[in-house]
């Protein structure tokens, strides 16, 4: 099966792949990024890879890093670190409660050992107290950042858009989800990489533009200057659909209908999902300039199990 496939549209939404509005001929493709890696599947394995290298040349004894107790990102870093001579250890955002959510869980299985930390001193990321307690109980200590971010997180993604380009460097536009920004950076930072369209999913963090783009200037080719990938970045803040891993009811009714009409192509619910929702309403009012545009899927699938049921539309798919 190939990794770029077309979205197919319901009743409520536009009637195929490829239609037209307002004299524009429009294609809208998805590049299935949470299908190439069994263990870090979309942009995780990615932004992990110069990550786990940097550790091996510190010759490292143990890989830490942060995340929530819901994180796509911890989960990956779990289930990588399982088949890897390291010691795996997580900090995780908020008191450990009795009952671990499913992600935790699996991490444990992993064999990640979980510190809590409070969520002050967990803001101050590297300068918190529990980075201190960390490093001198264990010693040797590799830190990747919350995400997997980080410059050596944004090179594996700058990497992955080469490899995609080559399988079809023929789009006018990539679409991309939007958390700390390093996939956007990676992204943008490839020369071959088109007008780049970023989705946030955190509420509140327009000045989030301008780090992508230095993030991107300080990896990209030094042909390519930073006014060059300012054009070609185009940041959307006010997509979030209520915040941070919340779902508005147009959102979720959207997720219904997608679901329906694309059983196949499952969104995850913080991230792709309202990514694909702004996408398909700008072109459905007739304001996206582009004819030809991949969405690429950046995994986070298992996140839904922090959700109902009931709110997962691709539980019964």
């Amino acid at each position: 099966m190939s990794c770029i496939q077309p979205i197919a549209f319901g009743p409520d939404f536009l009637p195929s792949n490829e239609f037209k509005v307002s004299k524009i001929n429009y294609e809208l493709d998805i590049y299935r990024g949470d299908l190439e890696h069994p263990n870090a599947p979309g942009n995780k394995w990615h932004k992990l890879q110069h990550h786990i290298e940097a550790a091996k040349k510190q010759n490292a004894s143990v890989i830490a890093t942060f995340g929530g107790p819901f994180s796509n990102h911890l989960h990956a870093f779990g289930a990588t670190l399982k088949d890897l001579p390291f010691r795996a250890v997580a900090v995780v955002r908020g008191e450990l409660q009795p009952k671990l959510t499913p992600t935790l869980k699996d991490m444990v299985s992993d064999g990640v050992e979980l510190w809590p930390s409070t969520r002050a001193d967990y803001r101050l990321g590297m300068d918190a107290q529990i980075v201190d307690e960390i490093n001198r109980y264990y010693g040797n200590v590799y830190w990747i950042p919350e995400g997997g971010g980080g410059k050596l997180g944004a090179m594996g993604c700058r990497d992955w858009a080469t490899d995609i380009n080559a399988i079809d460097g023929k789009y006018d536009a990539w679409v991309v989800s939007s958390g700390t920004g390093t996939t956007a950076a990676g992204m943008l930072a490839s020369h071959q990489t088109p007008d780049l369209h970023v989705f946030s999913a955190l509420k509140g963090e327009p000045a989030q533009r301008d780090l992508i783009l230095e993030l991107a200037s300080q990896l990209a080719d030094a042909s390519i200057s930073k006014e060059c990938l300012d054009s070609k970045l185009f940041f959307h803040f006010d997509c979030h659909e209520g915040g941070y891993a919340k779902q508005s009811p147009a959102l979720i009714a959207f997720m219904r209908e997608f679901a329906k009409a694309n059983p196949k192509h499952p969104l995850d619910p913080v991230y792709t999902s309202k990514s694909m929702y702004a996408t398909l309403k700008a072109i459905k009012e007739g304001v996206w300039p582009y004819r030809r545009t991949l969405f690429i899927h950046t995994g986070g699938l298992q996140g839904w199990r922090g959700y109902s049921k009931d709110t997962n539309p691709y539980w019964c798919s």
